[in-house]
């Protein structure tokens, strides 16, 4: 008889080497049945992932799940903030020998009431690969999927650099930089940041936030706190001098060679004059000259978005896998889990 699993709230920072490992083990197991693309997970990388974070999505909490004292599973919310206060943002992992014996609906009962006390009224997991157990898990408790997207990743040693090499849309200038934004380029960068909301999210529960001065100073600091490094090239219209086009990346410290690709967005009077594919590709020729380590870069592009997937796929990035983002009630959750 398989003995049943013990959860228990834990803190990273409290964490024994024991307990890091497991999760270790876990979550390197988890990549390796359900994520195979994707480069292999270390330990060192596994801690820093734990101990940083990806920021934006507010307090994290975790839970561990263990059988004779050796984690088995692992659960962590990211309590979101503002106007996503609504949600916990939820990803449950379980190594693949022990699946299909309740450890990681168990592990969602035990956050529950952390859910409750925070106010929360729905779980939201977008760590979910279609195909895979954990889609086939989520529909039975009866989740549904409120959007679609698309890994894309660049495999930087195996891509012709021609690809690389974009002309110049006329009217143009491009400005890099790193950490935070210039305060003379900030009001027309905001703008920039908004035309991101033209992209259809589905029902997602936390779309792109409504970027101010403050909050993009605030997300500027938290980067830097959580020493993640943020590269940042923008498209200028000469004419205006406004900024009409943006994209980012960050390097973060647990897996330099491994960045990611965040928003890139063109305001709607600028489209059509390949302004996205400009940007990315001198992002990608700053990236390798100063971080010259760099394996592959990767993105999340929506499965609707086909315009700025075709942009990714001409600079060499290919598709990997689809990831869903799942969510339920929390109050049906809770009814759920009660009737068995």
């Amino acid at each position: 008889m398989t003995p049943a699993a013990g959860i228990t709230a834990f803190t990273v920072e409290d964490a024994d080497e024991r307990d890091l490992r497991g999760c270790h083990r876990v979550m390197l197991a988890r990549q390796l049945t359900d994520r195979p693309d994707e480069p292999r997970l270390g330990y060192e990388s596994c801690v820093g992932r734990l101990r940083t974070p990806f920021p934006g999505f507010g307090p994290v909490r975790h839970w561990a799940a263990r059988v004779d004292g050796e984690v088995v599973g692992l659960a962590t919310v990211h309590f979101a903030e503002a106007a996503n206060s609504h949600l916990g943002l939820t990803d449950v992992v379980v190594h693949p020998e022990s699946r299909r014996r309740g450890i990681g609906t168990a592990l969602l009962r035990a956050l529950l009431p952390d859910l409750r006390a925070r106010h929360r009224t729905a779980v939201e997991g977008w760590q979910v690969t279609r195909g895979g157990d954990g889609e086939a898990w989520a529909s039975a408790l009866g989740f549904r999927t409120v959007y679609t997207s698309l890994l894309q990743s660049l495999p930087v040693p195996e891509v012709d650099p021609d690809l690389w090499d974009v002309e110049d849309p006329p009217g143009y200038r491009l400005e890099r930089w790193r950490g935070a934004s210039p305060e003379h380029l900030l009001p027309s960068y905001l703008g920039a940041r908004a035309a991101i909301h033209d992209v259809p999210v589905d029902d997602l529960g936390v779309p792109s936030p409504r970027w101010t001065a403050e909050l993009v100073r605030h997300h500027e600091a938290d980067l830097r706190g959580r020493g993640v490094e943020l590269l940042g090239v923008v498209a200028v219209h000469e004419e205006s001098g406004a900024v009409v086009g943006v994209t980012e990346i960050e390097v973060h410290p647990h897996r330099p060679h491994l960045p990611f690709q965040r928003d890139t967005a063109v305001v709607a009077a600028h489209r059509g004059r390949g302004l996205g594919r400009w940007m990315k590709a001198d992002m990608i020729h700053w990236l390798l000259d100063d971080f010259p380590d760099v394996e592959g870069v990767h993105t999340a592009t929506g499965a609707e978005n086909t315009h700025m997937s075709r942009v990714n796929l001409s600079l060499g990035f290919t598709t990997v896998r689809t990831m869903l983002a799942v969510r339920r009630g929390v109050g049906e959750l809770e009814s759920a889990l009660a009737a068995g």
